[in-house]
Protein backbone atom coordinates (compact mmCIF):
# COMPACT_ATOMS: atom_id res chain seq x y z
CA UNK A 1 0.00 0.00 0.00
CA UNK A 2 1.19 3.50 -0.78
CA UNK A 3 -0.69 6.66 0.26
CA UNK A 4 1.22 9.45 -1.50
CA UNK A 5 -1.21 11.47 -3.66
CA UNK A 6 1.38 11.69 -6.47
CA UNK A 7 2.00 7.96 -6.56
CA UNK A 8 0.63 6.09 -9.62
CA UNK A 9 -1.31 3.75 -7.33
CA UNK A 10 -3.78 6.57 -6.59
CA UNK A 11 -6.03 5.26 -9.38
CA UNK A 12 -5.88 1.78 -7.84
CA UNK A 13 -6.87 3.21 -4.48
CA UNK A 14 -9.83 4.98 -6.06
CA UNK A 15 -10.91 1.63 -7.49
CA UNK A 16 -10.67 0.03 -4.03
CA UNK A 17 -12.97 2.75 -2.70
CA UNK A 18 -15.42 2.08 -5.53
CA UNK A 19 -15.42 -1.58 -4.58
CA UNK A 20 -16.06 -0.59 -0.94
CA UNK A 21 -19.00 1.66 -1.85
CA UNK A 22 -20.50 -0.95 -4.18
CA UNK A 23 -19.97 -3.68 -1.57
CA UNK A 24 -18.15 -5.94 -3.99
CA UNK A 25 -16.50 -9.18 -2.93
CA UNK A 26 -12.88 -8.39 -2.01
CA UNK A 27 -9.90 -10.23 -0.55
CA UNK A 28 -9.60 -7.83 2.39
CA UNK A 29 -11.36 -4.73 3.73
CA UNK A 30 -10.10 -1.20 3.23
CA UNK A 31 -7.41 -0.60 5.86
CA UNK A 32 -6.39 2.70 7.43
CA UNK A 33 -4.05 3.53 10.28
CA UNK A 34 -4.73 6.50 12.55
CA UNK A 35 -1.89 7.58 14.84
CA UNK A 36 -3.86 8.60 17.92
CA UNK A 37 -7.33 10.09 18.32
CA UNK A 38 -8.14 13.49 16.82
CA UNK A 39 -7.19 16.51 18.91
CA UNK A 40 -5.39 19.81 18.54
CA UNK A 41 -1.99 18.31 19.45
CA UNK A 42 -1.96 16.53 16.09
CA UNK A 43 -1.69 19.92 14.40
CA UNK A 44 0.52 21.98 16.73
CA UNK A 45 3.24 21.01 19.20
CA UNK A 46 2.69 23.89 21.61
CA UNK A 47 -1.06 24.09 22.22
CA UNK A 48 -0.67 26.76 24.92
CA UNK A 49 0.94 29.19 22.47
CA UNK A 50 -1.41 28.29 19.61
CA UNK A 51 -4.11 30.75 20.64
CA UNK A 52 -4.69 33.06 23.65
CA UNK A 53 -6.45 31.23 26.47
CA UNK A 54 -9.90 32.56 27.31
CA UNK A 55 -12.94 33.66 25.27
CA UNK A 56 -12.48 33.39 21.49
CA UNK A 57 -13.07 36.66 19.62
CA UNK A 58 -13.88 37.04 15.95
CA UNK A 59 -11.32 39.81 15.65
CA UNK A 60 -8.39 37.50 16.39
CA UNK A 61 -9.75 34.36 14.69
CA UNK A 62 -8.78 34.94 11.07
CA UNK A 63 -8.07 32.37 8.37
CA UNK A 64 -4.62 33.72 7.52
CA UNK A 65 -3.15 33.09 10.96
CA UNK A 66 -3.54 29.32 10.47
CA UNK A 67 -1.65 29.05 7.17
CA UNK A 68 1.74 28.26 8.81
CA UNK A 69 0.12 25.55 10.93
CA UNK A 70 -1.12 23.75 7.82
CA UNK A 71 2.25 24.17 6.07
CA UNK A 72 3.82 22.19 8.93
CA UNK A 73 0.95 19.72 9.25
CA UNK A 74 0.97 18.56 5.63
CA UNK A 75 4.52 17.29 6.11
CA UNK A 76 3.26 14.73 8.61
CA UNK A 77 0.13 13.21 7.06
CA UNK A 78 1.38 10.74 4.42
CA UNK A 79 0.51 7.17 5.37
CA UNK A 80 1.00 3.82 3.65
CA UNK A 81 -2.58 2.62 3.73
CA UNK A 82 -5.76 2.66 1.64
CA UNK A 83 -7.06 6.07 2.73
CA UNK A 84 -6.89 9.53 1.15
CA UNK A 85 -5.86 12.08 3.79
CA UNK A 86 -7.74 15.36 3.70
CA UNK A 87 -7.18 18.85 5.00
CA UNK A 88 -10.16 20.38 6.81
CA UNK A 89 -10.86 23.83 8.29
CA UNK A 90 -9.66 23.36 11.90
CA UNK A 91 -11.52 20.12 12.70
CA UNK A 92 -10.92 20.64 16.43
CA UNK A 93 -12.89 23.92 16.43
CA UNK A 94 -16.69 23.91 17.20
CA UNK A 95 -17.72 25.76 14.04
CA UNK A 96 -21.45 25.10 14.07
CA UNK A 97 -21.74 25.83 17.80
CA UNK A 98 -20.00 29.19 17.27
CA UNK A 99 -22.19 29.97 14.25
CA UNK A 100 -25.40 29.36 16.16
CA UNK A 101 -24.24 31.79 18.85
CA UNK A 102 -22.57 29.72 21.58
CA UNK A 103 -19.66 31.42 23.37
CA UNK A 104 -16.38 29.64 22.60
CA UNK A 105 -13.46 29.40 25.02
CA UNK A 106 -9.91 28.19 24.45
CA UNK A 107 -8.45 26.41 27.49
CA UNK A 108 -4.86 26.22 26.29
CA UNK A 109 -5.49 22.64 25.19
CA UNK A 110 -8.73 22.73 23.22
CA UNK A 111 -11.77 24.81 22.18
CA UNK A 112 -15.08 24.36 23.99
CA UNK A 113 -18.53 25.84 23.58
CA UNK A 114 -20.81 27.00 26.41
CA UNK A 115 -24.63 27.18 26.55
CA UNK A 116 -26.23 30.52 25.70
CA UNK A 117 -27.23 32.45 28.80
CA UNK A 118 -30.31 33.94 27.14
CA UNK A 119 -31.87 30.51 26.56
CA UNK A 120 -31.97 29.49 30.23
CA UNK A 121 -35.57 30.70 30.49
CA UNK A 122 -38.40 29.72 28.15
CA UNK A 123 -39.18 33.35 27.34
CA UNK A 124 -35.52 34.08 26.66
CA UNK A 125 -35.34 31.04 24.39
CA UNK A 126 -38.42 32.19 22.45
CA UNK A 127 -36.86 35.62 21.89
CA UNK A 128 -33.52 34.09 20.90
CA UNK A 129 -35.19 31.73 18.42
CA UNK A 130 -37.16 34.60 16.87
CA UNK A 131 -33.96 36.63 16.45
CA UNK A 132 -32.10 33.70 14.92
CA UNK A 133 -34.98 32.97 12.55
CA UNK A 134 -34.99 36.59 11.30
CA UNK A 135 -31.26 36.54 10.85
CA UNK A 136 -31.21 33.31 8.88
CA UNK A 137 -34.11 34.52 6.73
CA UNK A 138 -32.15 37.66 5.86
CA UNK A 139 -29.30 35.44 4.67
CA UNK A 140 -31.51 33.27 2.46
CA UNK A 141 -30.20 34.80 -0.73
CA UNK A 142 -26.56 34.18 0.14
CA UNK A 143 -26.19 30.40 0.19
CA UNK A 144 -22.74 30.67 -1.36
CA UNK A 145 -21.37 32.39 1.74
CA UNK A 146 -21.34 35.93 0.29
CA UNK A 147 -23.06 38.93 1.81
CA UNK A 148 -23.41 37.41 5.28
CA UNK A 149 -21.92 40.39 7.12
CA UNK A 150 -24.53 42.84 5.83
CA UNK A 151 -27.40 40.42 6.28
CA UNK A 152 -26.38 39.75 9.88
CA UNK A 153 -27.21 43.31 10.93
CA UNK A 154 -30.84 42.21 11.05
CA UNK A 155 -30.37 40.21 14.19
CA UNK A 156 -27.89 41.97 16.46
CA UNK A 157 -25.84 39.36 18.32
CA UNK A 158 -26.66 36.75 15.71
CA UNK A 159 -23.97 38.23 13.44
CA UNK A 160 -21.83 35.43 14.84
CA UNK A 161 -23.43 33.06 12.34
CA UNK A 162 -22.44 35.19 9.39
CA UNK A 163 -18.95 35.84 10.65
CA UNK A 164 -18.08 32.24 11.47
CA UNK A 165 -19.39 31.10 8.10
CA UNK A 166 -17.21 33.75 6.47
CA UNK A 167 -14.10 32.56 8.32
CA UNK A 168 -14.86 28.91 7.52
CA UNK A 169 -15.25 29.83 3.84
CA UNK A 170 -11.99 31.79 3.91
CA UNK A 171 -10.21 28.76 5.34
CA UNK A 172 -11.65 26.59 2.56
CA UNK A 173 -10.26 29.09 0.07
CA UNK A 174 -6.85 29.15 1.76
CA UNK A 175 -6.59 25.36 1.88
CA UNK A 176 -7.72 25.02 -1.72
CA UNK A 177 -5.33 27.64 -3.03
CA UNK A 178 -2.26 26.48 -1.09
CA UNK A 179 -2.75 22.72 -0.93
CA UNK A 180 -5.68 21.73 -3.17
CA UNK A 181 -3.47 20.61 -6.06
CA UNK A 182 -1.98 17.89 -3.84
CA UNK A 183 -4.47 17.09 -1.10
CA UNK A 184 -8.27 16.80 -1.08
CA UNK A 185 -10.06 19.40 1.05
CA UNK A 186 -12.70 17.89 3.31
CA UNK A 187 -15.53 18.93 5.59
CA UNK A 188 -14.61 19.80 9.16
CA UNK A 189 -16.24 18.12 12.16
CA UNK A 190 -19.68 19.74 12.18
CA UNK A 191 -22.26 18.82 14.80
CA UNK A 192 -25.80 17.92 13.77
CA UNK A 193 -28.99 19.68 14.95
CA UNK A 194 -29.39 17.60 18.10
CA UNK A 195 -25.82 18.32 19.19
CA UNK A 196 -26.32 22.01 18.43
CA UNK A 197 -29.47 22.07 20.59
CA UNK A 198 -27.48 20.46 23.41
CA UNK A 199 -24.75 23.08 22.96
CA UNK A 200 -27.23 25.98 23.05
CA UNK A 201 -29.26 24.75 26.03
CA UNK A 202 -27.04 22.35 27.93
CA UNK A 203 -27.88 18.66 27.85
CA UNK A 204 -30.11 18.55 30.95
CA UNK A 205 -32.30 21.48 29.92
CA UNK A 206 -32.55 20.10 26.40
CA UNK A 207 -33.96 16.79 27.66
CA UNK A 208 -36.61 18.52 29.77
CA UNK A 209 -37.67 20.74 26.86
CA UNK A 210 -38.41 17.75 24.63
CA UNK A 211 -41.29 17.04 27.02
CA UNK A 212 -42.12 20.49 28.47
CA UNK A 213 -41.80 22.60 25.30
CA UNK A 214 -41.89 20.23 22.30
CA UNK A 215 -42.99 22.91 19.82
CA UNK A 216 -40.18 25.20 20.93
CA UNK A 217 -37.65 22.37 20.60
CA UNK A 218 -38.80 21.66 17.06
CA UNK A 219 -38.30 25.32 16.18
CA UNK A 220 -34.77 25.30 17.59
CA UNK A 221 -33.87 22.05 15.84
CA UNK A 222 -35.20 23.35 12.52
CA UNK A 223 -32.97 26.43 12.77
CA UNK A 224 -29.97 24.34 13.85
CA UNK A 225 -30.47 22.25 10.71
CA UNK A 226 -30.35 25.40 8.59
CA UNK A 227 -27.11 26.50 10.25
CA UNK A 228 -25.56 23.08 9.56
CA UNK A 229 -26.62 23.15 5.92
CA UNK A 230 -25.13 26.62 5.43
CA UNK A 231 -21.70 25.12 6.12
CA UNK A 232 -22.40 22.31 3.64
CA UNK A 233 -23.39 24.92 1.05
CA UNK A 234 -19.96 26.53 1.40
CA UNK A 235 -18.35 23.26 0.35
CA UNK A 236 -20.51 23.10 -2.75
CA UNK A 237 -19.46 26.56 -3.87
CA UNK A 238 -15.84 26.62 -2.69
CA UNK A 239 -14.78 23.00 -2.45
CA UNK A 240 -12.68 21.34 -5.12
CA UNK A 241 -13.11 17.90 -6.64
CA UNK A 242 -10.59 15.10 -6.24
CA UNK A 243 -10.32 12.41 -8.89
CA UNK A 244 -13.77 13.32 -10.22
CA UNK A 245 -15.26 12.96 -6.78
CA UNK A 246 -14.63 14.10 -3.21
CA UNK A 247 -13.17 12.76 0.02
CA UNK A 248 -15.03 12.57 3.34
CA UNK A 249 -13.19 14.69 5.90
CA UNK A 250 -11.71 12.89 8.95
CA UNK A 251 -12.56 9.46 7.51
CA UNK A 252 -10.63 9.82 4.26
CA UNK A 253 -12.99 7.89 2.00
CA UNK A 254 -13.21 8.82 -1.68
CA UNK A 255 -16.69 8.91 -3.24
CA UNK A 256 -17.72 9.61 -6.86
CA UNK A 257 -19.82 12.67 -6.04
CA UNK A 258 -20.60 15.16 -3.29
CA UNK A 259 -20.18 13.98 0.29
CA UNK A 260 -20.91 15.02 3.84
CA UNK A 261 -20.47 13.59 7.33
CA UNK A 262 -23.05 13.93 10.09
CA UNK A 263 -22.94 13.19 13.79
CA UNK A 264 -25.39 13.44 16.68
CA UNK A 265 -23.39 12.42 19.76
CA UNK A 266 -26.18 13.55 22.11
CA UNK A 267 -28.40 10.80 20.69
CA UNK A 268 -27.02 8.67 23.53
CA UNK A 269 -29.43 10.62 25.78
CA UNK A 270 -32.58 9.98 23.73
CA UNK A 271 -35.11 7.19 23.64
CA UNK A 272 -35.95 5.69 20.24
CA UNK A 273 -39.33 7.44 20.38
CA UNK A 274 -37.89 10.92 21.00
CA UNK A 275 -35.22 10.49 18.33
CA UNK A 276 -37.79 9.28 15.83
CA UNK A 277 -40.16 12.19 16.41
CA UNK A 278 -37.74 15.10 16.71
CA UNK A 279 -34.42 14.22 15.06
CA UNK A 280 -34.92 11.51 12.47
CA UNK A 281 -36.74 13.72 9.90
CA UNK A 282 -33.99 16.35 10.17
CA UNK A 283 -31.18 13.83 9.82
CA UNK A 284 -32.93 12.38 6.76
CA UNK A 285 -33.15 15.88 5.26
CA UNK A 286 -29.46 16.56 5.92
CA UNK A 287 -28.34 13.17 4.59
CA UNK A 288 -30.17 13.82 1.32
CA UNK A 289 -28.07 16.97 0.73
CA UNK A 290 -25.16 14.94 -0.69
CA UNK A 291 -24.63 11.97 -2.96
CA UNK A 292 -22.84 10.06 -0.19
CA UNK A 293 -23.40 10.68 3.52
CA UNK A 294 -21.44 9.12 6.38
CA UNK A 295 -22.97 9.02 9.86
CA UNK A 296 -20.50 9.02 12.78
CA UNK A 297 -21.83 6.83 15.59
CA UNK A 298 -20.56 5.95 19.07
CA UNK A 299 -21.47 2.70 20.77
CA UNK A 300 -23.63 4.73 23.19
CA UNK A 301 -25.99 5.46 20.30
CA UNK A 302 -26.41 1.89 19.04
CA UNK A 303 -29.88 1.66 20.60
CA UNK A 304 -31.06 4.01 17.82
CA UNK A 305 -29.54 1.94 15.04
CA UNK A 306 -32.96 0.99 13.67
CA UNK A 307 -33.79 4.62 12.87
CA UNK A 308 -30.39 5.24 11.31
CA UNK A 309 -30.81 2.27 9.02
CA UNK A 310 -34.19 3.68 7.99
CA UNK A 311 -32.48 6.85 6.74
CA UNK A 312 -32.30 6.38 2.95
CA UNK A 313 -29.64 9.07 2.56
CA UNK A 314 -27.07 7.27 4.69
CA UNK A 315 -24.78 5.05 2.65
CA UNK A 316 -22.00 4.71 5.24
CA UNK A 317 -22.23 4.14 9.00
CA UNK A 318 -19.01 4.81 10.92
CA UNK A 319 -18.83 3.27 14.38
CA UNK A 320 -16.20 4.36 16.90
CA UNK A 321 -15.06 1.65 19.28
CA UNK A 322 -14.18 4.05 22.06
CA UNK A 323 -11.67 3.41 24.83
CA UNK A 324 -13.05 0.88 27.29
CA UNK A 325 -15.53 -0.62 24.79
CA UNK A 326 -14.98 -4.24 23.83
CA UNK A 327 -15.64 -5.22 20.24
CA UNK A 328 -17.78 -8.16 21.31
CA UNK A 329 -20.28 -5.82 22.98
CA UNK A 330 -21.07 -4.02 19.71
CA UNK A 331 -20.56 -6.88 17.26
CA UNK A 332 -24.28 -7.61 16.88
CA UNK A 333 -24.90 -3.98 15.90
CA UNK A 334 -22.08 -4.05 13.37
CA UNK A 335 -23.53 -7.16 11.76
CA UNK A 336 -26.95 -5.49 11.67
CA UNK A 337 -25.46 -2.55 9.75
CA UNK A 338 -23.93 -4.89 7.21
CA UNK A 339 -27.13 -6.95 6.91
CA UNK A 340 -28.91 -3.71 5.97
CA UNK A 341 -26.38 -3.35 3.11
CA UNK A 342 -24.87 -0.18 4.50
CA UNK A 343 -21.13 0.32 4.22
CA UNK A 344 -19.41 0.03 7.60
CA UNK A 345 -16.37 1.94 8.85
CA UNK A 346 -15.08 0.59 12.16
CA UNK A 347 -12.59 2.83 13.97
CA UNK A 348 -10.79 2.19 17.24
CA UNK A 349 -7.99 0.41 19.02
CA UNK A 350 -8.05 -3.37 18.59
CA UNK A 351 -6.21 -6.10 20.44
CA UNK A 352 -5.30 -9.38 18.77
CA UNK A 353 -8.46 -11.16 19.93
CA UNK A 354 -10.68 -8.35 18.63
CA UNK A 355 -8.95 -8.48 15.25
CA UNK A 356 -9.66 -12.22 15.09
CA UNK A 357 -13.28 -11.54 16.09
CA UNK A 358 -13.70 -8.94 13.36
CA UNK A 359 -12.13 -11.16 10.72
CA UNK A 360 -14.35 -14.12 11.53
CA UNK A 361 -17.64 -12.22 11.96
CA UNK A 362 -17.65 -9.24 9.59
CA UNK A 363 -18.28 -9.31 5.87
CA UNK A 364 -15.39 -7.77 3.92
CA UNK A 365 -17.85 -6.32 1.41
CA UNK A 366 -18.34 -2.63 2.20
CA UNK A 367 -16.02 -2.82 5.21
CA UNK A 368 -13.30 -0.36 6.21
CA UNK A 369 -11.17 -0.91 9.30
CA UNK A 370 -9.52 2.24 10.66
CA UNK A 371 -7.17 1.17 13.43
CA UNK A 372 -5.99 3.71 15.98
CA UNK A 373 -2.38 2.68 16.57
CA UNK A 374 0.67 3.69 18.56
CA UNK A 375 3.49 2.26 16.48
CA UNK A 376 4.56 0.21 13.47
CA UNK A 377 4.20 -3.05 15.39
CA UNK A 378 0.48 -2.44 15.91
CA UNK A 379 0.08 -1.50 12.24
CA UNK A 380 1.80 -4.74 11.21
CA UNK A 381 -0.52 -6.68 13.48
CA UNK A 382 -3.61 -5.29 11.76
CA UNK A 383 -2.17 -5.98 8.31
CA UNK A 384 -1.36 -9.55 9.30
CA UNK A 385 -4.86 -10.12 10.65
CA UNK A 386 -6.53 -9.16 7.36
CA UNK A 387 -3.74 -10.10 4.95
Amino acid sequence: MNSSPEHPSTAEKVERHRAFLERRSVLRPLLGFIHGWEDISKYVRDTVQFYPAGPVTLQTFTAGRFGPMYADYVKTISRSDDLFRTLEPLPFFPWAEAAIGCPITYTGKNFWSCPIEETKSDEGLKTWIADLRRGLASQSGASDGSGFEAAAQAFAAREACASWLTIYGALLNLLGEQFGSQWPIGQSILRGPLDLAAAVLGEERMIYLFFDQPALMKELLELATKVFLKFIALHRHRGSSFRNGSVIGSYYLWVPGRCLRLQEDAMALLSPQVYREFIHPLDCHIASAADYTLFHLHSTGMHLLGSLLDNPGLQIIQVSKDEGVELGSILAGLKTIQAAKKCLVLKGRFNAEELRLAKSNLDYRGLCIQAVIRDQQEEDGVCSAFG
